[in-house]
């Protein structure tokens, strides 16, 4: 049997791996550019469950197809209606919405910076004081609500260990309410949104497309967002579609037929706030496609067929002093250290009160450098999942074509790692901030800061994975017999072993950071990656051709136990993560 020890006292490591070779594939040339359109759900759990190795005891989308079955015919409502507004339910007053809107702002906008906060805080005082009417704006405060409603800070849902179980209080658990949460928070979300939902149905023809170009396709992001809160991934994938479509038709008007729309339609001023709400809106939708189009196979909205001719949207202005709190957060976020700068010419700034409050919720410049690094790293992903994941897991078989990309590929993530800021280089999933001085700003801004930190890191390990999923793969299926013939040389070997190994390190630290228990719009994306690297575990223990280094003494059930009982937590929110705690726990009794 041929076996790859990735447990010698001195591994190959990325240094010290031989050089690449000099020539590239063809099909190297592909991918450089390559990153509007990907294959669909093609590293994902499902397909790792089809690999040789579990002999074809899964069909193809054996876990998903649950969720596809689930949703059928019910608008992926969950059974019994138990997520239904309830007759007679009292709703928030009026006057709690500008907390909920602030709590949105921190919890949610930090990650998806695309609305106009000045107008946002303006629309959520304006329907405390007078009431929520049936236009535009009352919708997104509605949805932002929502949103508010159903988060919480990150500190607060990583209190204690990174593996500890922070269950809501038993008196607040209702019969049918999922246990990942509070029934007061969903059923007080679930309100909110139902009435966005009644205002998008009356704007949808009227008065969004007169009022504001991309508020349409603002409103239907955010309904997609709250999807992906509450775990209904395919109604998400349905509204995201319709803010696409509509996305992509006024693009067609601006940058198609006509690029002096915006001189026309509004003053300069205006111009350039819609301008950057056109690019930051443009690349949510891009992101958001990718996403779920690599969990999920379903086809590509009009977002992929249009390619942007920014490569980065354009942060907002901000003033020279900015943030201007009087804290020395220490926070590391120099410009230099990034192959971007922020705007600070002071310019178009809100009036004072409303900035010093926008100031005092989170700190904008840092979270535009975590978007403007997703938004690369997006791209990256994409060219990753065009060279590898084109043909069959099959094609992997020979590995040799795959090693130089692989170098490139390496090269470019470590280089943006490299540059991130000191503050969003490194999470550490034990650092002991988490519930220690919860309440005042500078802690809620510290959260904030530590959960950036803690989404790239993710968003780093999620792209490692798919670069290095052909090589585990490989030493998966390698035969074991000594008639294979010899197809890679010497220094070929130490370089597939040395990607192996990062693998392994990978797939641990997914492990050990994507189970926490807070719910944001990735939490399925999360649970599915730990799905995924739990599978590539157990098929490298079936194979035995791998020694795995740092298993838990009592066996490969025990160091996946984390793992069964995040998606035990989360599992009354979807099918398919239910479905998915049961497979593996199915799977590790061979090893019991």
């Amino acid at each position: 049997m041929t076996v790859i020890d990735t447990s010698q006292p001195k591994p190959v490591s990325h240094e010290e791996r031989p050089p690449r070779p000099v020539s590239i594939p063809v099909r190297a040339t592909e991918w450089q550019r390559d990153y509007l359109q990907i294959p669909a759900s093609r590293c994902s759990a499902d397909t790792v469950l089809t690999w040789p190795i579990f002999g074809g005891r899964f069909r193809e989308s054996f876990l998903i197809t649950t969720l596809f079955q689930y949703s059928h015919g019910a608008a992926e409502e969950r059974a019994g209606d138990a997520w239904a507004v309830p007759d007679g339910l009292r709703f928030t007053p009026d006057e709690q919405i500008p907390t909920l809107v602030d709590r949105f702002i921190q919890n949610v906008h930090t990650k998806n910076p695309i609305l106009d906060l000045e107008a946002l805080i303006r629309s959520g005082r304006h329907a405390a004081e007078i009431g929520l009417q049936w236009d535009a704006q009352s919708c997104l405060v509605l949805l932002t609500c929502a949103l508010g409603s159903i988060s919480q800070p990150f500190a607060l849902s990583t209190q204690g260990s990174h593996t500890a179980s922070p269950f809501p209080d038993p008196s607040e658990q209702t019969a049918g309410i999922p246990k990942s949460t509070s029934a007061t928070q969903l059923r007080e979300g679930e309100a909110f949104f139902t009435l966005a939902c009644r205002r998008i149905g009356l704007l949808r023809y009227s008065v969004i497309g007169a009022q504001c170009h991309f508020f349409a396709g603002g409103l239907w992001l955010h309904v997609f967002l709250y999807l992906m809160y509450t775990f209904r991934p395919l109604s998400a994938w349905n509204h995201f579609y319709q803010a696409s479509t509509f996305y992509r038709l006024r693009l067609r008007l601006i940058h198609g037929l006509d690029d002096s729309a915006y001189e026309y339609e509004a003053d300069h001023q205006e111009a350039s706030v819609a301008r950057r709400l056109e690019q930051s809106l443009y690349w949510s939708c891009f992101k958001s496609e990718v996403e779920i189009r690599v969990e999920l196979p379903l086809p590509q909205s009009a977002i992929a067929e249009y390619e942007y001719p920014a490569l980065f949207p354009t942060p907002p202005t901000l003033p020279d002093n900015y943030p201007n709190s009087g804290d020395d957060q220490g926070d590391g976020t120099d410009p230099g250290a990034a192959p971007w700068s922020l705007n600070t010419e002071r310019s178009n700034i809100p009036p004072r009160g409303i900035y010093n409050h926008i100031t005092n919720l989170f700190d904008e410049q840092q979270s535009w450098y975590y978007y403007l690094t997703e938004v690369a790293l997006r791209r990256i992903g994409n060219r990753v999942l065009n060279a590898f994941y084109r043909e069959e897991p099959s094609a992997w078989s020979n590995i040799k074509p795959f090693i130089s990309i692989a170098f490139e590929f390496e090269s470019q993530i470590n280089a943006w790692l490299a540059n991130l800021p000191p503050a969003m280089r490194f999470y550490e999933a034990d650092s002991g901030f988490a519930g220690s001085r919860q309440g005042n700003t500078a802690d809620l801004r510290e959260s904030i800061s530590l959960e950036l930190s803690w989404a790239v890191s993710n968003r780093f390990l999620e792209i490692r994975l798919w670069l290095y999923q052909p090589f585990l793969y490989f030493v998966v299926h390698r035969a074991s017999t000594d008639t294979e013939p010899a197809l890679l040389t010497n220094d070929e070997y130490n370089i597939v072993q040395g990607f192996v190994e990062s693998g392994l390190n990978c797939c641990m630290k997914i492990l050990q950071a994507r189970c926490l228990r807070h719910r944001h719009h990735g939490i399925w994306f999360d649970l599915r990656a730990l799905v995924t690297a739990s599978l590539v575990f157990i098929a490298l223990a079936r194979s035995g051709n791998v020694s795995l280094p740092n298993i838990h003494p009592d066996g490969l059930r025990s160091h996946l136990t984390p793992t069964l009982e995040a998606l035990d937590y989360w599992e009354d929110e979807a099918p398919d993560i239910k479905k998915a705690q049961a497979t593996l726990d199915d799977l590790l009794r061979d090893f019991d």
